[in-house]
């Protein structure tokens, strides 16, 4: 592999967008250092109408700056690890970050210690009006406020909230101990890699002892992996009931604005689809002739191969862009320039000391967005760029039309965007393809999507709310109840009771492997994403939503409405049965076709 002075730069990304020099840099450093120097004086004087326009003012400004040197210190960063200079400049940009947190940390006590009536009267003020959204949290956030020497303990706890996440990543990723066994006559350590790339075989006999190795690794840990988790829940819990919610879960709606009864809605909405999985069960015991299918089978793919054709970036790149057809020529026009390597929004191959994956970054509100790329030359390569070039839209059109205290939309949309992108992609190809071994890869991989997504992190989201549940009514977490719990959420999803699938007891500690369990209620985020994403994908392509709808509705809206409006503006209505419905429909027809084409 090639280092990075080697590759070539027109393949790179150009972080001196965001800062053509190092004395610029340094500038900017001593702007934020007096930005925090100033914030102290507006302490007790956030009553007055000018006083507070100006700490909101310079703490928001100093915020910007922050932000875009962390982008530039990361960007530079993560396509050469082993440089030291930007590991060094990001530290710096975190210690900034953290004075002017310390700065502005008075701010919210005191305006949360102000009546309501004056919150609101900020709140209406023409001459606040990019503020509002901030103003909207403090007034949802103020029944759950607590005194000032109350707030001062609880800000000395914060540093714990992801105490127990941080123990068990460290746990699992350098501490685990797993085992070798043989495949294909070599001796094979069954780690997290292997894992994920053995439980596909074709190899039945492969996949169960592969099964078997993993997850006998994690029932031998699974006592004081159950204590980690026990805690981490306990602690949102804890902190929910200190701020006067009935429980963890209210507190997450609170935070994403939904009412109190969205997440049941959504469990129960996909609770009622669930016959179309059993069905995709049902047909893939009998297309891979497995009579007695277990959940060492559930990765096992229906359609041997995949594309045949070679995805060169410029390749993908013309896909792309032929796929959002149905667009406006604007969104056309800019996606079509920010994929141009010559444009330098995007780092697009694998170089020595350079970050896996992929990413999107679109935190510098005054450049353009960044997408680092590992690309390779096949499907997943250009699926991905369609993911991550939606979230570069996403960004580019929040920042480009909100104001910065705005563009920043939540964790609750995030993946809309890039999943439409995702989604008009494999469309198109199904579309254009006439190739059948082609077409079948691509109908197994839009069903594979949206199991993967809306079923099983619907049963992910299930699981979690019965073990918030038994933590909450002030009983432990162990090993015997989260087998049994996760046991139970398998077995309805998967059909064991209609014989589709056997869930062997081994296999019911995999909640020791989900990272996700220890933040507070996320998982069913994933869910509405993908749920978001194919509404708005079909919608367009149909002709039920305009494209100019999806744009003004959604893209450019960043985070100036609560997150389940704004997507109700854009066309989709999470609290109707519609999107659910349409998920289930799009499955079915999907699955239909490829069991008439295997």
């Amino acid at each position: 592999m090639k280092t990075r002075n080697e590759m070539d730069s027109k393949f790179m990304w150009k972080p001196e967008h965001i800062y053509g020099s190092s004395e610029e840099v340094t500038d900017e450093f001593q702007l934020i250092e007096k930005a925090t120097a100033q914030m102290p004086k507006f302490a007790g004087r956030l009553s007055e109408k000018e006083s507070l326009m100006k700490a909101l003012r310079t703490s928001s400004d100093a915020m910007r700056r922050v932000m875009k040197l962390e982008s530039y210190a990361h960007r530079n960063r993560d396509v050469d690890m082993a440089e030291g200079y930007w590991q060094e400049l990001s530290g710096m940009v975190e210690s900034a970050q953290t004075s002017l947190a310390a700065a502005t940390s008075y701010m919210e006590p005191e305006l949360l210690s102000y009546e309501e009536d004056v919150l609101k009267g900020f709140r209406d003020d023409p001459d606040f009006s990019v503020f509002t959204r901030y103003f909207d949290a403090l007034l949802r956030n103020k029944p759950h406020t607590l005194s000032d020497k109350e707030e001062m303990i609880m800000a000395q706890f914060g540093g714990l909230s992801l105490a127990e996440y941080e123990i068990y990543s460290t746990f699992s990723s350098t501490d685990m101990k797993f085992p070798k066994i043989e495949i294909n006559g070599e001796l094979v350590e069954v780690n997290m890699p292997t894992y994920a790339r053995y439980r596909t075989s074709d190899d039945r006999e492969i996949r169960k002892k592969v099964f078997d190795a993993f997850w006998k690794t994690y029932d031998g840990y699974k006592n004081g992996i159950s204590k980690m988790l026990h805690y981490q829940i306990k602690y949102y819990s804890t902190v929910a009931k200190i701020r006067k919610f009935d429980d963890a879960l209210e507190s997450e709606m609170n935070s994403n604005e939904l009412p109190n009864g969205f997440f049941y809605t959504l469990r129960d909405n996909i609770r009622a689809i669930l016959p179309a999985l059993h069905e995709y069960l049902a047909v893939k015991k009998e297309v891979l002739k497995i009579p007695d299918q277990g959940y060492h089978d559930v990765y096992a793919k229906m359609v041997t191969g995949g594309s045949n054709r070679k995805f060169e970036f410029n390749e993908a790149v013309k896909l792309i862009n032929d796929a959002m057809k149905p667009m406006t020529d604007e969104y056309r026009n800019v996606l079509s320039e920010s994929m141009k390597p010559e444009n330098g929004w995007v780092d697009i191959y694998p170089n020595e000391g350079k970050r896996s994956g992929a990413y999107m970054s679109g935190e510098a509100y005054d450049t353009h967005p960044f997408v680092l790329l590992n690309h390779i030359d096949d499907y997943n390569s250009a699926s991905t760029l369609a993911h991550e070039m939606g979230h570069a839209m996403h960004s580019y059109y929040s920042n480009g039309n909100q104001p910065f205290e705005k563009s920043q939309y939540t964790i609750f949309v995030a993946e809309v965007a890039s999943t439409f992108n995702e989604i008009m992609l494999i469309n198109h190809l199904l579309d254009t393809t006439t190739d059948k071994e082609e077409r079948k890869f691509l109908l197994n991989h839009f069903i594979e999507m949206i199991r993967s997504t809306v079923f099983r992190q619907m049963q992910f989201a299930e699981f979690e709310d019965e073990i918030y549940k038994k933590v909450e009514s002030g009983e432990a977490l162990t090993p015997d109840f989260l087998n049994h719990v996760y046991g139970d959420t398998l077995s309805r999803y998967y059909g064991e009771e209609y014989g589709l699938m056997k869930i062997d007891e081994l296999y019911k500690n995999e909640w020791a492997f989900v990272p996700h369990f220890y933040y507070n209620y996320y998982v069913y985020k994933y869910v509405v994403g993908f749920i978001g994403a194919l509404s708005l994908a079909e919608s367009v392509r149909t002709g039920l939503v305009s494209p100019q709808q999806y744009i003004d509705g959604f893209l450019k809206a960043g985070s100036s409405k609560p997150p389940v409006e704004i997507l109700k503006d854009a066309g989709v209505d999470m609290t109707s049965i519609e999107p659910y419905k349409l998920i289930e429909k799009v499955f079915v027809e999907k699955l239909k076709e490829l069991k008439e084409l295997l």
